[in-house]
């Protein structure tokens, strides 16, 4: 390339579609049934059968699985539910949806879950949950957290967007707790534009889950002379959003390989480079959303990777930084470190092993300057 040449972009994440989309939505369209219908059955069953759940339940988002998971397990105004304070703004505001407070905990310094000595500490008399969150697909320490909430009498949700096909301790991400909440926003392995699931192996959690999320109704109904035998609301995945979704499905073990592939090939380029910290890629069937690493100098290698037409992302600000959830920074030392120091790399599943080299290269490049 010459030194006049402008270096073609490298998109950070994005959408990646099959081409057999439009196959699906064309079905559905024909079809003329453009609701929640047999599309989003066959996509639940799917997503149950890839984690090994008794039921699934799609949804409209991941923010309001994490809601009516809780709201179906009873939480509401008066509750306090315990938050790691190293997330993205929705787990929070899924909980603030059912009407119960948040109380956010620091996070652990290696996996970046939330503290179960922390969240120990944090259990006062209103608490009756416990949200965590499985970040960028490395499962929280369920080891300690499960008996805790068992012992506690705690609700146990799992915040499980990022965690779709990885497993930890030997399980998939989706087994653990009451109820596992995925998301298919466009970021995610599998997209359907929006839209989010609960896995639960509770039949009762099911059954209310069903209605919450259908103003009601657990089996459906015509929109003319059902009952409605409890409160529920609108909440439903369309059959459209489950035909964007399921050609992708199809794909998903191609998917997890290249996620694990992308890992290994910056793993052993950015290994033992000065300032850069990879966090630990140790436990088997792990599998990344994206790949993330630690740098002393973030800004530095930011604006590098920007001059270079690089896609990056930095951290979640903790939530303690949010207005909404403002807090004092001394009680959050391990979320305020990470999140200061976190870059997530571009991680797209199409990426070439030119583009792995462009990229670690500018890294280097600026952790070395």
């Amino acid at each position: 390339m010459s030194n006049t040449e402008i270096p073609q972009p490298i998109a950070w994440f994005g959408p990646h579609l099959t081409g057999r989309e439009l196959e699906h939505l064309r079905g559905v369209l024909d079809r003329q049934y453009v609701n929640d219908g047999p599309l989003a059955r066959e996509f639940e069953r799917r997503i149950a059968a890839l984690v090994g759940a008794r039921h699934a339940v799609a949804v409209t988002s991941g923010t309001a699985a994490i809601t009516l998971a809780l709201m179906a397990a009873g939480i509401g105004p008066g509750d306090e539910v315990l938050v790691p304070d190293l997330t993205f703004a929705a787990t929070a505001n899924a909980v603030r949806l059912t009407g119960a407070d948040v109380k956010l905990v620091d996070v652990e310094p290696v996996r970046f879950g939330i503290d179960p000595d922390g969240a120990e500490a944090a259990i006062g008399p209103r608490t009756r949950a416990l949200v965590t969150v499985d970040v960028n697909g490395r499962g929280a320490d369920y080891g300690r957290l499960e008996p805790l909430c068992r012992d506690k009498g705690l609700v146990l949700v799992c915040d499980a967007a990022e965690g779709l096909g990885s497993q930890h301790a030997g399980r998939k991400i989706g087994t653990f707790g009451l109820a596992s909440c995925f998301s298919f926003s466009a970021n995610k392995t599998i997209t359907a534009g929006q839209g989010g699931l609960i896995t639960t192996d509770s039949d009762a959690l099911h059954d209310r889950l069903r209605e919450l999320k259908d103003q009601g109704r657990r089996h459906g109904g015509t929109g003319g002379d059902d009952l409605h035998p409890v409160m529920g609301f609108n909440f439903k995945f369309t059959d459209l959003q489950a035909a964007v979704a399921l050609p992708q499905l199809d794909e998903i073990e191609q998917r997890l390989a290249a996620a694990n592939r992308r890992d290994g090939f910056y793993a052993e380029r950015l290994a033992n480079q000065p300032g850069l910290k990879l966090p630990p890629f140790d436990e088997p069937g792990e599998v990344r959303q994206w790949t993330d690493v630690l740098i002393d100098n973030r800004a530095t290698v930011s604006a590098a990777l920007d001059a270079a037409r690089i896609g990056h992302r930095a951290f979640w600000f903790p939530l303690h930084r949010h207005e909404p959830y403002a807090a004092d920074e001394s009680l959050f030392p391990n979320s305020t470190d990470i999140s200061r120091r976190g870059l997530w790399l571009a991680s797209r599943f199409d990426l070439t092993t030119p583009d792995f080299d462009r990229v670690c290269s500018v890294i280097v490049a600026a952790l070395r300057r």
